[in-house]
């Protein structure tokens, strides 16, 4: 009797092909499974990006309901030289005439000259007082600082205590040839930015006649006039005309004199320069231009998702899923309708956004341009706010839309955790099939052992019976 041999199998039989192959037919449902565990997979990557990309249209929709995107203004100077500025959301648009009749100064005053690094020679005391001065008289608006000096101290020494008192005054040295000279300046300016130094020698008198040691480094008026050092710069406000209208201000930052409005003043003028607050078309048009870009990369993506090709026979991941379908047609009806009363703008196409077959939004510039000219017909149109989703704004109608399908609730959201609890009891599926299958597997090695087993004996019987005949057949 002739047999087959397999390494290992004692019957002959190919028990590890027979084994794997019924193994194999009970994989099929994992297999079936991977295959749909990929497809949710897909899906539910599909529905993330959608949800980002929601989220970016929703920033967009909000952005157009910020006031800043309406309330916006541009300053504008016809002598930059002169006057420069800013303004606030809350300043009108206007135009107005800056006549600058004088800066805004420090008081300054410098001393006669010293030998260079030479002591002052005498000791004493300085008391510093800033305030204003009516012509010969001071009137003080700070405390008195008083800085002592040494007999042996230079211009340096003295301009070093100065700056270290916190007496509102800055003091510098300036060398020319062989001479130091002192020079003293005050730390603000306006009329009440002024100083007054009073000197006084080492037993406290003081000392006015203004001629040498401590007492040429005062600054102050006496009998028959200023004594000390000379003044080089009146402490002034600035003063100006709006319109010629004069205004008056201690620094050359003039805040609010036109509400909303702060003017820099650069330089005087001897004619108007002309000021300009307009609405910031340019930051209205390019919010404008983000949402149009933020809706449109939605709309591609639920195209590309919910398309079937015919040329190549393949579908987008999305494609006949109801939820995607019935986004993409949401976000276009509502692209598509009439926006709210109390506006010059019917439809979305009317402010330059144009929906085009494909859902898309294109913008006609010619269009656009103009509307930007009616700003507050622009914000009725996408941010009133009437209390009903059929009579609001479009951009906050679309800005609820969102927020609601993107939120805890929504229908995105709700997708999402259809797909994962999906991709949940299919991971669970897998598992349990493929527990059975390797129960299954160890049964039928177990199973075709035994047969193995079997007919291996039987073939082991079937040659001794063969033999035995044939000894009988040669004894016959």
């Amino acid at each position: 009797m002739a047999t087959i041999s397999t390494p290992g199998v004692g019957s002959g039989l190919d028990v590890r092909t027979i084994v794997s192959q019924l193994v194999a037919l009970e994989r099929q449902p994992i297999t079936q499974l991977q295959t749909k565990a990929s497809s949710l997979q897909t899906k539910l990557s599909a529905y993330g990006r959608l949800k980002s990309e929601m989220a970016t249209l929703q920033d967009a929709a909000t952005a157009l309901m910020n006031p800043s995107t309406w309330n916006s203004k541009t300053f504008t100077s016809n002598n930059t030289s002169a006057v420069t500025g800013s303004v606030t959301e809350g300043a009108l648009a206007t135009s107005f005439s800056v006549r600058v009749n004088n800066l805004a100064q420090a008081q300054s005053a410098r001393s006669g000259p010293l030998a260079t690094n030479a002591a002052i020679g005498s000791e004493g005391r300085l008391d510093l007082q800033t305030g204003k001065w009516d012509g010969t008289t001071f009137n003080s608006s700070g405390s008195v600082v008083s800085v002592n000096i040494l007999d042996t101290d230079t211009l340096s020494d003295i301009a070093g205590k100065i700056n270290s008192s916190g007496a509102g005054v800055t003091a510098v040295v300036v060398r020319s040839g062989a001479e130091d000279r002192l020079l003293l300046r005050g730390n603000g300016t306006g009329d009440n930015a002024g100083f007054r130094i009073q000197s006084f020698d080492g037993s406290g008198t003081a000392i006015t006649d203004g001629t040498t040691g401590v007492g040429s480094l005062a600054f102050d008026h006496g009998p028959t006039g200023f004594y000390g050092m000379a003044r080089t710069q009146t402490a002034m406000d600035a003063n100006i005309e709006i319109d010629g209208i004069a205004v008056s201000s201690a620094t050359n930052t003039v805040a609010d004199a036109v509400p909303g409005v702060t003017l820099n003043l650069l330089a005087e003028t001897t004619s108007n320069a002309q000021v300009s607050i307009t609405a910031n078309e340019a930051e209205t048009k390019a919010r404008l231009e983000a949402f149009q870009k933020a809706y449109n990369t939605l709309n591609a993506s639920l195209a590309d998702m919910t398309r079937y090709n015919p040329a190549n026979k393949s579908a987008g991941p999305l494609q006949g899923d109801s939820t995607a379908v019935g986004l993409q047609s949401v976000l276009r009806s509502m692209l598509g309708a009439n926006g709210p009363a109390g506006t010059s703008f019917n439809r979305l196409s009317d402010v330059g956004m144009e929906l085009q077959r494909d859902g898309s939004l294109n913008i006609n510039s010619a269009k656009l341009t103009a509307s930007l000219a009616k700003p507050a017909d622009l914000r009725t149109f996408f941010d009133t706010d009437s209390g009903s989703a059929t009579t609001d704004g479009l951009a906050k109608r679309l800005r609820d839309f969102v927020r609601t399908a993107v939120g805890i609730d929504g229908t995105i959201e709700n997708r999402n955790k259809a797909l994962k609890s999906a991709i949940d009891r299919n991971t669970t599926e897998q598992g349990r099939i493929s527990d059975r299958v390797t129960r299954s597997e160890t049964r039928l090695y177990a199973q075709f052992s035994r047969l193995d087993a079997n007919m291996a004996a039987l073939s082991s019987l079937g040659s001794f019976v063969s033999s035995q005949v044939a000894v009988w057949n040669k004894s016959s």
